[in-house]
């Protein structure tokens, strides 16, 4: 019975311990995630920006050449935009695929913590019995022994 308390509290640990790493794991994924909707915004408000400044200088008057840097500019910006779409895209795919990993970890660890805390529970309930016996016995001999006085 020891052997099984000790193997179930390996087991735990174990089980713990990568429930620990996939956490870990899942909030690099997270900060990863938050990173790339940054770096969207960042691009988003740059390209903005740029189109503020075109339009301001196009109502100043603008040269055709200056016009076509900008707008290719914006194309680059637009596909910056799309590229840094799809990384958030993947980054929030990467953190449902640790959250489902994880989660499942911790029903893993939850499951070898019940029976855990059922082998506790059943081996105090012995160690309960054993004491009263105890205490009834020496109850018992203590009457005995007052019996014969």
């Amino acid at each position: 019975m020891a052997d099984d308390f000790r193997q179930l509290e390996t087991l735990f640990k174990i089980e713990k311990d990568k429930e620990q790493g996939y956490a870990t794991d899942l909030n690099s994924a997270q900060s990863f995630y938050q990173l790339n909707i940054q770096k969207l915004k960042e691009v988003e408000g740059y390209k903005l920006d740029y189109l503020r400044q075109l339009q301001q200088r196009g109502n100043a008057g603008l040269q055709g050449g200056n016009y076509m840097h900008f707008q290719r500019f914006i194309v680059q910006l637009d596909e910056g935009i799309v590229a840094q779409c799809h990384a958030v895209d993947v980054a929030k795919q990467v953190v449902q695929q640790r959250r489902a990993i994880w989660l499942e970890q911790r029903s893993k660890t939850q499951a070898v913590e019940t029976v855990l805390a059922n082998k506790r529970a059943k081996k105090q309930l012995v160690m309960d019995k054993l004491e009263q016996a105890d205490n009834d016995e020496f109850a018992l001999q203590k009457f005995v022994r007052q019996q014969h006085v």
